[in-house]
């Protein structure tokens, strides 16, 4: 074992024992987010006095060569908010459209 072995170890062993020491530590308990309530306001959209509620977007500005990253909340009414994925209404698919795609997955997996 040479000696830089010999460092890694007991720096591995401290760092082991430093975790148990503060491993039992109690963790602060995160209760269930829930959606925010909306709010008399103005949408920063299209202007409408109504009930609003702020959503999170994540922006990017470059000024001087520099890129900033970051979280800017808007209020936005209910029409002008963005849509959720799970709200899109799927077409539903014909009994010939669907014999036509199991055909396909089946040919697929051969």
């Amino acid at each position: 074992m040479s000696l830089t072995d010999d460092h890694f170890a007991r720096k591995i062993a401290a760092q082991s024992r430093a975790w148990d020491q503060t491993s039992d530590a109690p963790k602060k308990e995160r209760g269930s987010r829930e959606p925010a309530e909306p709010k008399m306001g103005v949408c920063e959209k299209c202007g409408k006095e109504t009930l609003v509620k702020v959503y999170r977007f994540k922006e990017t500005t470059v000024s001087n060569g520099a890129a900033s990253f970051g979280t800017i909340g808007k209020k936005l009414c209910d029409d002008c908010a963005p849509k959720s994925k799970k709200t899109v209404d799927v077409p539903q698919m014909s009994d010939k459209q669907l014999k036509s795609l199991m055909r396909a997955a089946k040919k697929g997996l051969r």
